[in-house]
């Protein structure tokens, strides 16, 4: 028993590795296809210098305003810690796993909306593919979302899909695998479609608030607000960011965005100058912000523990008195 234990977690951990390496590969080519990018194109970018240096530091400051009033989350760490913290308000594993699987498809639904708006008001000779794709995906997420409020549901189909759809079923279900056994436990749980379309209604606009931070980039180095591309290539780049390539994104959003704004007919100048702009407001001072609100609510919830625990007391002793105080 050992023995198989033991060869089990030697396999796992080199599957880890190799999943870890061919991240790492992917990232690294990534990088490299948008710097080879760059240094193609560079023709494109001239008078970058000049617009950057001409930043109108009043819409700075407005596209910030417009970013913090979005949630401040940093992508590396948002899920994790709102389940701890689902966790720590009482709720079980199975729901707040739940939550959290729940809430990412309703707010992709709200992102795909966002996608097909921009695709709509952009135009352009891509038009005829990107509607109807776009017009799928949103039919898609927003019946994942609504799939979400009936969890047993869900399982009894993909129990059936399991039993009687051949290996697409067994795949499915070895995907599907940690979501069944959570939702095996959630009988409970019935949330009303009111609570539903509050939680789409409040993820519009946070969505909406992190592009007008692009959109007002734009405004910050003296150009023209292509509002079309920008919620277009802004739904784009979340895409990219949730898969993970770079950590948050990094160069493959950048490159991502500007090769669509530059599609879209803006300079490149002005693309790349507005990119920067946005990326440094919402890297360097959006997830900034939100490390220092995680490190605040860390040192509180370490003020309350102690409390709790009374002056001078050992946390084993402070249990220990407790249990004695409770009694059998």
């Amino acid at each position: 028993m050992d023995t198989r234990r033991a060869a089990s977690q030697a396999t796992a951990g080199r599957a880890g590795r190799r999943a870890t390496l061919l991240r790492y590969a992917l990232g690294l080519a990534a990088i490299g296809a948008v710097a080879y990018f760059f240094v193609r194109e560079r023709d494109l970018f001239a008078g970058f210098g000049a617009t950057i240096s001409r930043l109108n530091w009043v819409w700075v400051v407005v596209a910030f305003a417009a970013e913090l009033a979005s949630v401040p989350a940093g992508v590396a760490v948002a899920e994790g810690y709102s389940f701890a913290r689902y966790r720590r308000f009482g709720a079980d594993t199975a729901v707040a796993a739940w939550s959290e699987l729940a809430i990412g498809a309703i707010t992709f639904c709200a992102l795909a909306v966002l996608a097909l708006v921009g695709a709509v008001i952009a135009g352009g000779g891509a038009e005829p593919i990107l509607l109807p794709v776009l017009s799928v995906v949103v039919a898609g997420s927003a019946g994942a979302a609504l799939l979400f409020r009936h969890p047993q549901f869900m399982l009894r189909t993909l129990d059936w899909s399991q039993a009687h759809l051949g290996p697409v079923g067994r795949l499915l279900g070895r995907l599907t695998q940690g979501f069944r056994q959570t939702a095996r436990s959630l009988g409970h749980v019935r949330p009303s479609m009111g609570l539903w379309a509050a939680a789409w209604g409040l993820s519009v606009p946070n969505w909406l608030l992190d592009a007008v931070c692009l959109a007002l980039s734009f405004a910050a180095v003296g150009a023209r607000i292509p509002w079309g591309a920008v919620l277009l290539a802004f739904a784009g780049a979340k895409v990219v960011t949730s898969i993970g390539i770079t950590p948050g994104g990094l160069g493959v959003v950048e490159g991502g965005l500007v090769a669509t704004f530059v599609a879209y007919g803006v300079a490149g100048a002005h693309a790349g100058a507005a990119v920067l702009v946005y990326r440094a407001l919402t890297l360097i001072g959006l997830v900034g912000i939100g490390w220092v609100a995680v490190a605040v609510l860390a040192v509180q919830d370490r003020r309350r523990a102690e409390r709790s625990r009374g002056p001078g007391l050992p946390a084993e002793q402070a249990k220990s008195g407790q249990q004695r105080h409770d009694g059998p």
